[in-house]
């Protein structure tokens, strides 16, 4: 969450933000420093999908002895039905601080929310898909829309189905970054490891490092082989050329290596969870979708009384006081969202 908060600072603040797209070269960062805190943020999207998917099956395995299997399925799909029309709310606010980056609105916007919410109406459709058929199903779906924008999808589409499901995009109907396919792959992994959570904690948990370090294993294979990163031509002796995935949409190697990353802060948070300084983190973790919404206004709202060209550490410094701002303020939205009963709306946010 707090990683999240550091891209989307950098964005309203500088109204400027890198992207990797799979159809064009790297994005000049013009400073390690600055690729750094790009690059940090990539975990984000791919944590929030995986721990989407393992929610589903918790919330699934915790419900079958109270409600049955089609009210569970509704209830998850309201919600992510409730994702991807927030996801068209989320920008309204550029309409009145005029954002720049902002100002183009289409009819509909796919975002992450999107991506999420419209996952998260599938994963309702799998519930009773074992452990291995999602693993199994998760990791073609990832390949099979990398193969798909690699040597099908090169060249920029104004086809609104191929942006919503394929690869990013924009025409007069939508503007996407987030399309569906390889997200929904993602999740669906997550499902998978939910069930795996459910069967064995303990052993899930100590597993998780050993993942996380072979896929980092992986992640070097395919640098050194030059794969899996569309045309991104790996250089080992640039640390920002050999670091830098692409996100939009993600490549395989994105994935490897987020998921490694995302494998070792499990295994460490997990461990660790009491300790004093990880406290505040959990607080933004127990309320994420109001903190992205608080987190994005905020920083917009900041951004209008700060010099665009201030300094990257100036920036870090207006991301830690955001945080402080919203740290009272998620402590009590997460007791009131506490209080509500498990039909209440606001459970939603």
């Amino acid at each position: 969450m707090i990683l999240m908060a550091i891209d989307h600072c950098y964005l309203t603040i500088y109204q400027d933000h890198f992207g990797e797209f799979w159809n064009s070269d790297l994005p000049n960062y013009g400073s390690n420093a600055v690729f750094l805190t790009r690059w940090a943020s990539n975990i984000c999207a791919p944590g929030f999908a995986l721990l989407m998917g393992m929610s589903v099956s918790i919330f699934n395995s915790k419900s079958l002895n109270n409600i049955d299997n089609q009210s569970i399925r509704s209830i998850i799909i309201k919600r992510g039905l409730v994702l991807i029309i927030l996801q068209q709310l989320l920008n309204l606010p550029s309409l009145l601080f005029k954002t720049s980056n902002l100002d183009n609105m289409q009819v509909f916007r796919g975002g992450v929310l999107y991506a999420l919410g419209a996952a998260m109406i599938i994963l309702a459709l799998l519930l009773t898909w074992n452990k291995q058929k999602l693993l199994f199903l998760g990791l073609i779906t990832i390949v099979i829309n990398y193969l798909i924008a690699s040597y099908i999808l090169i060249h920029p589409s104004n086809n609104t189905a191929i942006h919503l499901l394929f690869t990013p995009g924009i025409n007069q109907w939508v503007s996407v970054n987030y399309p569906l396919l390889p997200w929904l792959g993602i999740a669906i992994i997550g499902m998978s490891l939910g069930r795996y959570y459910i069967d064995d904690k303990i052993k899930f948990i100590n597993y998780s490092w050993k993942v996380a370090l072979t896929l980092m294993l992986i992640f070097l294979v395919l640098r050194f082989l030059n794969w899996g990163d569309y045309n991104h031509n790996v250089d080992t002796g640039s640390l920002i050329n050999f670091l830098a995935i692409i996100k939009y949409p993600p490549s395989v190697a994105f994935v490897v290596i987020t998921f490694s990353i995302l494998g070792g802060l499990f295994w460490f948070i997990s461990k660790y969870e009491k300790i004093t300084i990880l406290q505040p983190l959990l607080v933004f973790g127990k309320v994420p979708l109001f903190f992205y919404f608080a987190h994005y206004y905020l920083y917009i709202i900041i951004s209008k009384f700060t010099n665009h060209a201030i300094s990257l550490s100036a920036m870090y410094v207006l991301w830690v006081l955001g945080l402080i701002v919203l740290y009272p303020v998620c402590k009590y939205y997460g007791q009131f969202k506490k209080q509500q009963s498990e039909n209440s709306f606001w459970r939603y946010l």
